[in-house]
């Protein structure tokens, strides 16, 4: 009696889990593309890396807001797999967080490549030549 009592109680609660997690989807946001890569979702990637980016050492440092432009160059959304290209100016040469260096004004237009695997940065590299995750100079081994 006792072991029908407990399945009933999970039976019980697993409707209740499914009538939530039902009702917390966003069924008109949800449109297939038949790419896979639904508007909605590109839409989400260029947000996520828009704000990885602002918030990176180098383009907070003196990155300039307007200048900042992201596409995506390629992507597999059944794997969650992509790949942006992002331009943007800074006001000073140079990558990192360059507060205690006295530098001159040089506006310098930057591309940086972001990788993004199931919602994280795997990788991301500005010119070719830092590596914005790590804050190190890539060489060609490394990026």
């Amino acid at each position: 009696m006792f072991f029908k009592g407990v399945i009933i109680v999970a039976a019980i609660a697993l409707g209740v889990i499914s009538v939530a997690v039902m009702s917390s989807y966003d069924f008109e946001d949800s449109a297939y593309s038949p790419n896979g890569l639904t508007e909605n979702n590109s839409e989400k990637i260029i947000d996520f890396t828009r704000q990885f980016i602002i918030t990176g050492p180098t383009f907070s440092y003196d990155g300039i807001p307007d200048s900042l432009e992201i596409k995506i160059v390629s992507a597999d959304d059944s794997d969650s797999k992509f790949l942006l290209e992002g331009k943007f100016k800074t006001i000073h040469a140079g990558y990192g967080n360059r507060e205690n260096l006295n530098l001159p004004e040089d506006i310098t237009l930057h591309t940086i490549t972001v990788s993004v695997v199931d919602e994280k940065i795997i990788s991301a590299v500005i010119d070719n030549q830092w590596d914005e995750l790590n804050q190190i100079t890539c060489n060609t081994a490394q990026c």
